[in-house]
């Protein structure tokens, strides 16, 4: 009987090749409400917003003909991207686009802590973010002659966080406002349905630090195999903790910097260990599988469901996924 990676390649390996198209045709699935899958693999266009809280924000977002609005109204969930301490929005530039091209509006913010507390003045983001993101999101649909007006789904929303932004993406799935990790207040988002973070854990060696209730939102541990910052091990320590749906995406060769347009971006705390991927395939695996997760979880994907469930990784091994 042929093993499922083999299986995967058989049936499956064009469709990756091309942007995962495969999962472009129709589906009734419940609790999608547009006549057709989000279309992915469309070019990707990127614009400058400022959030209700004065955050400037990158808008990155598929690019949808005239003739596809119509069959593409509400196709594209809300992802906002939680950067890292002290790294630019801009170096989430190359991910921001491997997710927007699986069919998502993703929204990078720059969200600058003032002077005080234990946090020097500088780029770290917080709960209060994940709000304001879906209401700028919420404003660009009702916004005549925004390029994602009617093809924003505002009542589905995901959250990608790196490292301080993925531990901040943990605490926002659990409803739990605490500084540092929040400016406050926040109160969870009815849309906010599924979160993947990247480089992120709740553990110190083999010790959980804090159990975290995130049920209701189905939470994705990304991880590189190599990171240097926030090790492996420690996130599978965190894993056993999360409620379900649940999973852990591990990614050969990848660094805590797997996620960022650059190894070791400046301002922010360098990994002692070098990478083993090239970053761009890190930065690619990183968004592509993160968008896999999403999709399962805020489309219910048939797809992505079965790359995720079933075949739990790539067919090259590179990415391996626990989950359940």
């Amino acid at each position: 009987m042929p093993r499922p990676r083999h299986l995967a390649a058989a049936l499956l390996g064009p469709c990756l090749a091309l942007g995962l198209t495969v999962a472009a045709a129709p589906a009734a699935t419940a609790g999608t409400p547009t006549p057709a899958r989000a279309a992915l693999g469309l070019p990707v266009s990127t614009y400058a917003v400022t959030l209700p809280s004065g955050d400037p924000a990158d808008v990155y977002h598929p690019r949808v003909p005239a003739a596809l609005r119509p069959v593409l109204t509400d196709a594209f969930p809300v992802v906002a991207v939680l950067q890292g301490a002290n790294v630019d929005k801009a170096q989430y530039g190359d991910v921001s686009r491997v997710l927007a091209r699986q069919g998502f509006v993703v929204v990078v913010p720059n969200h600058v802590r003032p002077p005080g507390g234990p946090l020097p003045p500088g780029l770290f983001t917080s709960q209060t973010v994940v709000p304001n993101v879906l209401a700028a999101a919420t404003a660009e649909d009702d916004r005549p002659g925004s390029p994602i007006a009617g093809v924003v789904d505002t009542d589905r929303l995901g959250v990608v966080g790196h490292s301080f932004g993925g531990a901040v993406a943990l605490f926002a799935a659990a409803d739990v406002c605490e500084f540092p990790l929040c400016d406050g207040p926040y109160r969870r988002p009815a849309a906010l349905k599924a979160v993947a973070a990247y480089g992120t854990n709740l553990a110190t060696g083999d010790r959980l630090d804090r159990d975290l209730d995130t049920s209701g939102v189905a939470v994705a541990l990304v991880q590189g195999t190599l990171d240097g910052i926030a090790p492996l091990a420690e996130a599978e320590v965190t894993y056993p903790s999360l409620e379900r749906p649940r999973a852990l995406i591990t990614i050969a060769g990848a660094n805590h910097y797997g996620i960022t347009d650059v190894d070791d971006p400046t301002g922010a705390a360098p990994d002692p260990n070098e990478p083993a991927l090239a970053q761009d395939r890190a930065t690619t695996l990183v968004g592509r599988w993160s968008g896999l997760w999403l999709r399962a979880q805020l489309r219910g994907d048939p797809v992505a469901r079965t790359l995720i469930e079933l075949f739990r990784g790539s067919v090259d091994g590179t990415v391996r996924v626990r989950t359940d």
